[in-house]
């Protein structure tokens, strides 16, 4: 037995049909739409889940090959998950439980840019993020102000800034096998923005037509780029020698 690198077609085969649960998870969600229950805890989560058992079973590959590499990455990402899908669940209960989910996001975007790391370091991309920050806490401010969440609100949008930029920081072009991993979690990130102006805005300067839908479908998508993100990170398989 050897141990390959596997090619990008390769890589899509194997990867595409552990997403299937994902997939299911995302069109269950999208055609039931509970309202406020344990069974729409259930079903928002659902997607979540599927996207924790992709990354464990990715951790599994890892750990097969008998690495003494510590998966820090898988797991860090793992964590972030697991904190968005408490997150997910805290927010089905808006009126009740906004902030925790706020806090649980918020330590998921800490674990996601602790797993994103600071090299390469690239402070060019951080200056225009910063920007952009400043701009839609300025615009939401009002509404922030209106719930007392002028310090709660800043903190959040400066950690998803961050993580948005050590998420883009990663992306080298020159490289080849893996790249696109790398730039699915910068997509991803970039989504995990936009789903959270909209939810944002939504909530606290005036409504969206189909806000919900626009919020969970890139939420999602976001989620699905930073896990595929664990690809990168020593997936390989075996072919028996011939």
């Amino acid at each position: 037995m050897h141990v390959v690198r596997m090619f990008k077609v390769d890589v899509a085969k194997a990867v595409c049909p552990r997403l299937l649960p994902f997939i299911n998870g995302t069109i269950l969600y999208f055609l039931l739409r509970p309202e406020a229950s344990l069974w729409a805890v259930a079903c928002k989560c659902l997607p979540i889940v599927c996207l924790c058992g992709f990354v464990i079973h990715e951790i599994y590959l890892f750990c097969k090959q008998g690495l003494s590499v510590f998966p820090r990455y898988h797991l860090a990402i793992l964590t972030g998950l697991v904190l968005s899908c408490i997150g997910d669940g805290c927010l089905v209960y808006v009126n009740q439980y906004f902030i925790e989910g706020l806090l649980f996001f918020a330590l998921a975007h800490i674990m996601y840019i602790y797993a994103f790391g600071a090299n390469p370091f690239k402070p060019s991309l951080l200056i225009p993020l910063m920007l952009v920050g400043g701009v839609v806490y300025g615009f939401m401010y009002p509404g922030f102000a209106a719930y007392e969440l002028t310090f709660l609100g800043a903190l959040y949008i400066i950690l998803i800034i961050m993580m948005a930029w050590r998420a883009l920081a990663r992306v080298q072009f020159g490289e080849n096998l893996w790249t696109w991993t790398k730039v699915a979690a910068g997509v991803g990130a970039i989504l995990f923005c936009i789903s959270d102006v909209v939810l944002a805005t939504n909530m606290f300067r005036s409504a969206i037509p189909s806000s919900q839908s626009i919020v969970m479908t890139t939420y999602y998508t976001a989620q699905l780029g930073i896990a595929l993100s664990v690809v990168s990170h020593g997936h390989s398989i075996e072919k028996k020698e011939k």
